[in-house]
């Protein structure tokens, strides 16, 4: 049939007008208190002020299921759970007024609230109007449908806790407002001019179908320009739509994929996923490619089932120290390494050699120690050319999404053949050597890594741990010159070369910090670490002792990152 129902209702008309559920694939409650929470309470303050008559809350399309006989809301969940979270916070105050002043009307209010606009529950019978999906509806029926957060239990899942935070800032505006007035009357009054104007006067498009199809085609065309609609909700309702009989089996897959990428962002993962076996697409171009590509149930189907296969794969790159889609040590160790330095842009190039994994019975695809030696030749490239040459990370996005669409299509099928494309990029130990003998590194944990990374070279019996904890960067010449004879500008200048900077361990001591190099070297000198250890060849440590030390550790440089 299509479209039952289209037009402007109040939040009053469209809260009274049917009973409501989220489906459990949607997202769960994820407005913020310093965001969209602000926002809505910002509107309605304006609009209270102001007197206006009404204003526009947005957009609701719902899909009256006539299998289901259940409305559920494709588009405007968060506006809706916001709504009766508003209202739920005038229900417990309208109540206080009542207890406190005894007049029947904010009784009547609360009343009207509970009956009307939020429902009863009990043990018994359920007439709540909204049902939220699984992972919001036990909080939200507790805290906000029949009762209100409580102070003191802090909620586990986050959008527990942004239900709560709402649901406080909404109480807290209004209670500054209420304790201005000493009258019970004037407090009512007061409180019956937002509950008049969130209801009356805010207004939404509703669009209700009774054709899933149709509400997702909908739910589209009312957001493919929208700035704040995330790339992934208008893929999830893009394959809902064009799935066909297999919708139920794409929901579930979709939904155990959010699940299992937890707080990942999942339209970067989306981007990453889509890079690695397709032409580089920015993600203002990233849904239109999609769909243009995915129009059939069964390119549904396969599209979910590597999308769930590869979020495994996915959150072991965003955390390689949590998760771990491999058993070599060796990889994770790169993976953990890329991290520091903040890289994500390679993220494209494992997730195309994890997709085409090495068969036995083709005797083609990729190993895991394949993948070890591809890692290792994007980290040399990007601490040559991004950490120590300065040059910027996203250069190489899409020459790292070029390779793996390679990957992907089998046009690159070796090792050697991905490794020779990424030293082709590469700075060679002119360019490198040039700009490592000049660097200097603010960042701590940068700093940290190289230095461990050069020790662990020139003396591999004793590898420095990777505990941050337990391994403390040094400045030699310290950052406050003290006792040192040395010009400002100077230390300024030489404070955070490499040349400059060391590890140590156990024997690290504050106090050590601000002496001068020759008490210095007495901790030095117990130190296991070779690089803090060889220090006390140094009879004085100035300029052209960095600036020796520098050269030399750009040496060792060229053969860890080669």
């Amino acid at each position: 049939m299509g479209i039952k129902n289209f037009g402007f209702d109040s939040v009053e008309t469209y809260l009274q007008r049917g009973i409501y559920y989220i489906p459990d694939y949607q997202r769960e409650y994820a407005w913020t208190r310093d965001d969209q929470v602000f926002d809505f309470w910002m509107d309605l303050e304006g609009c209270v002020s102001e007197g206006r008559s009404n204003h526009f809350f947005g957009q609701v399309v719902i899909h009256d299921s006539q299998d289901e006989n259940k409305k559920y809301v494709i588009d405007g969940q968060q506006r809706t759970s916001t709504s009766v979270i508003f209202l739920a916070v005038l229900r417990d105050l309208f109540y206080e007024v009542y207890t406190s002043s005894n007049i029947a009307a904010a009784q009547h209010k609360f009343e009207d609230i509970r009956l009307k606009y939020i429902g009863r529950w009990s043990e018994e019978e359920n007439e709540l109007r909204l049902t939220l999906g699984n992972i919001d509806q036990s909080y939200f029926t507790k805290n906000i449908q029949i009762g209100k957060p409580k102070i003191d239990i802090e909620p586990e899942e986050a959008s527990h806790k942004r239900i709560k935070e709402a649901y406080l800032y909404f109480e807290n505006k209004l209670r500054e407002k209420l304790g201005s007035l000493s009258d019970g009357r004037e407090q009512y009054e007061l409180l019956l001019k937002y509950y008049n104007m969130f209801l009356a006067n805010f207004r939404l498009m509703y669009v209700e179908t009774d054709e899933l199809n149709e509400a997702f085609i909908i739910f589209e065309t009312l957001n493919a320009r929208g700035k704040d609609l995330e790339t992934s909700d208008l893929l999830k309702n893009h394959l809902f739509r064009t799935s066909g009989r297999s919708i139920e089996r794409i929901k579930t897959v979709w939904s155990n994929t959010v699940e299992n990428l937890e707080s990942i962002d999942i339209t970067k993962f989306l981007r990453h996923f889509w890079n690695a076996k397709n032409k580089f697409a920015r993600e203002k171009d990233l849904f239109k490619n999609i769909r243009n590509k995915i129009s059939t149930p069964k390119q549904c189907e396969e599209f979910m089932s590597d999308f769930y296969d590869m979020s495994e794969v996915y959150k072991t790159l965003v955390s390689p120290s949590d998760e771990a889609f491999t058993t070599d040590s060796g990889l994770i160790r790169i993976l953990k390494n890329l991290k520091i330095i903040k890289a994500s842009s390679f993220y494209p190039i494992i997730l195309a050699l994890a997709s085409n994994k090495f068969s036995e019975e083709t005797n083609e695809g990729f190993r895991d120690e394949d993948i070890t030696k591809v890692a290792l030749s994007i980290e040399s490239l990007l601490v040559r050319n991004c950490v120590v040459a300065g040059r910027v990370a996203n250069k190489y996005e899409v020459l790292f999404a070029d390779i793996a669409y390679a990957i992907s299509e089998k046009q690159i099928i070796t090792v050697e053949e991905i490794c020779a494309r990424i030293k082709e990029e590469t700075l060679n130990d002119e360019e490198f050597g040039s700009s490592f003998k000049t660097l200097s590194i603010k960042s701590v944990t940068v700093a940290k890594y190289l230095l461990r990374e050069i020790n662990n070279i020139v003396d591999p019996e004793v590898q420095v741990i990777e505990d941050n904890y337990k391994i403390h960067l040094e400045h030699i010449m310290p950052k406050s010159i003290g006792a040192w004879n040395i010009e400002e500008e100077v230390q300024k200048k030489y404070l955070n070369r490499i040349g400059n900077l060391t590890l140590l361990g156990n024997e690290y001591n504050r106090s050590l910090q601000n002496k001068i190099f020759d008490q210095k070297k007495q901790t030095y000198e117990r130190s296991n670490l070779n690089i803090t250890k060889t220090l006390i060849r140094y009879g004085t440590w100035d300029i052209e002792a960095i600036e020796k030390r520098q050269d030399a550790l750009s040496e060792i440089a060229m053969l860890r990152w080669k």
